[in-house]
């Protein structure tokens, strides 16, 4: 893989961590909303699942569109895993290019996290 501005800036080793942390994120909202509703936590605890949520959804976003929102921001690209490969984004187009990907992924992650949470809410009233 090679850096394209607002494209590309992550490699294997890059994107199979944003997926972990994808699923992590996942099992750990999974886990809150069951301890949630099995010890009948009132329903603004429910809002908390916004935050794993949210990671989940940050780490599944960069994973699939091989693109960090944080590396783009920082003007950096990284294709090891282990920062060998990794290099700094000087011409201001690309790091521009970088940056509006890095703000759609924050973007659809936080719009991914509230609807999901809106829907647990939901879900957990109805079940009560």
């Amino acid at each position: 893989m090679l850096y394209k501005p607002g494209v590309c800036n992550i490699g294997k080793n890059e994107i199979r961590k944003r997926y972990a942390l994808a699923v992590l994120s996942f099992i750990i909202t999974a886990v809150l909303f069951c301890l949630f509703y099995l010890y009948s936590f009132t329903t603004i605890w429910f809002v908390v699942l916004v935050f794993p949520l949210l990671f989940g959804f940050e780490g599944f976003y960069q994973g699939y569109l091989h693109f960090c929102a944080g590396f783009g921001m920082s003007r950096r690209y990284d294709f090891s895993g282990t920062r060998n490969e990794h290099g700094v984004v000087n011409d201001k187009k690309q790091h521009l290019k970088d940056l509006i990907r890095s703000m759609q992924i924050n973007a659809y992650s936080i719009w991914s996290a509230v609807l999901v949470t809106i829907l647990l809410v939901l879900l957990q009233a109805i079940l009560h």
